[in-house]
């Protein structure tokens, strides 16, 4: 016997299946999909590796908490030294040994865009690094419309001066601008009878003989006086008149003759005039702070911003590195996952911080930091610097420093310095 059923029995049955297909569907689909978790998060256990120039405590808290909070993924940091970090990196990279992460300098990211492999924009876009961090980064870190690195602090030189030798003096206040500073160096310069240099003002003049940032200070006047094109990426390397200028304003503090004489590479190292109290001021980065610490327990020092060609338009000097994921990563997007959260959430950047005791790069941080005395000035700064492209940040400082120099021994006069400097600079690539 056949069963008849209405229209209205007919559209219930089709309901009740359908609503079983929807069940059976959720069951089937949803319910190990909640059971693996964020689809973001790796199924099973993987280890990314870290390499770095810094000390392995800097990155301890900020790798513990993230493994905490993703527990499938494990991190292991190994510190290079600086000084063959670069060889060791290309070398490994070359042999597929190399890391996940690395730490990259600043000027690194057209040399290694090769070898490093940059973020999806899904992940992060070059237009959200200008409300994360100051304008330099956007510059330094984004190369053909792509994030390659993000940074994990912004370090700046800034003046230090010997507050016992300024108020033995009478000098109440540093120098903010370069004015300043010329007006000062009769204050603290004295000579033997045999017209030797003594005492010094200031650190200023001389190569990286004596003065380890030399290339740096002169690429900060550089920019200070308004030299251009310094800071296209992939620009080839020239020096204008206002980068002569520079120059030749940089090494009149080590010409004898002239009124302002009070530096000489035979004179002294800076960091140890400095600590010797032969010499005034001096200046430095805020990673140089501790070292200076540890060497002169008892010597009495300020920091204050660097000196300025123009207070209504500051212009600082960046240094600094970050941290990039290696083209032939384990897994590329979970070592970019890592790096953006190690860089922009404020809970892991801040540990980082905290334990490195660098200046922030994140924005949100920096205000903060204002009222930190050890990086206070620091952090300040980064907000208003800028920096020359550099494809070898190494090759780039050597040749300033040969120019510095030659200058100084007469071998070359200052334009025909830099146009050699702009040759050898431009070799490298």
């Amino acid at each position: 016997m056949h069963m008849q059923f209405t229209r209205t029995q007919i559209m219930i049955l089709g309901g009740v299946a359908l609503a079983i297909a929807l069940f059976i569907g959720i069951f089937v689909y949803l319910i190990p999909s909640l059971q693996q978790g964020n689809s973001e998060e790796p199924a099973t256990k993987i280890t990314l590796t870290i390499w770095g120039i810094e000390d392995p405590s800097n990155f301890s808290t900020l790798t513990s908490q993230y493994t905490l909070e993703h527990p499938n993924v494990v991190l292991r940091y190994t510190q290079v030294p600086e000084d063959r970090y670069d060889r060791t990196i290309l070398n490994a990279m070359a042999t597929n040994t190399g890391p996940d992460i690395l730490m990259v300098h600043r000027s690194w990211v057209q040399r290694y865009s090769d070898k490093i492999m940059a973020a999806d924009y899904p992940q992060i876009q070059p237009s959200e690094l200008k409300a994360l961090f100051p304008d330099v980064v956007a510059r330094d870190f984004v190369y053909l419309d792509y994030v390659f690195a993000l940074p994990l602090y912004i370090d700046t030189p800034a003046l230090l001066y010997n507050k016992t030798l300024f108020n033995n003096k009478g000098v109440a206040v540093a120098p903010t601008t370069w004015g300043d500073v010329k007006t000062l160096v009769p204050y603290f310069t004295e000579f033997t009878a045999s017209k030797q240099l003594k005492k010094s003002a200031i650190a200023i003049g001389g190569s990286g003989k004596s003065i380890e940032h030399a290339p740096d200070i002169l690429s900060l006047l550089m920019l200070q006086f308004g030299a251009q094109r310094l800071e296209v990426t992939g620009q080839r390397a020239t020096f204008d008149a206002s980068a002569k200028n520079a120059l030749d304003f940089y090494t009149q503090f080590s010409t004898p003759n002239t009124p302002y004489y009070t530096w000489s590479d035979a004179f002294a190292n800076a960091d140890n005039a400095f600590g010797a109290e032969d010499t005034a001021m001096t200046f430095g980065y805020a990673r140089d702070i501790k070292q200076l610490v540890q060497k002169n327990p008892y010597l009495n020092f300020g920091i204050y911003p660097m000196p300025q060609n123009d207070l209504s338009n500051p212009v600082n000097y960046a240094d600094y590195w970050g941290l990039a994921v290696s083209a032939k990563s384990v897994d590329i997007a979970q070592a970019w996952r890592f790096v953006i959260a190690a860089t922009t959430d404020p809970k892991l950047a801040t540990l980082y911080a905290t334990r490195s005791n660098n200046p922030p790069a994140l924005r949100t941080l920096i205000n903060d930091s204002l009222r930190n005395p050890s990086i206070s000035v620091f952090a300040r700064q980064a907000l208003t610097a800028r920096a020359p492209f550099q494809y070898d940040n190494v090759s780039y400082r050597t040749a300033l420093s040969r120019s510095i120099e030659s200058v100084l021994t007469g071998q070359f006069q200052s334009q025909s310095a830099l146009d050699k400097a702009a040759a050898e600079i431009n070799s490298q690539y």
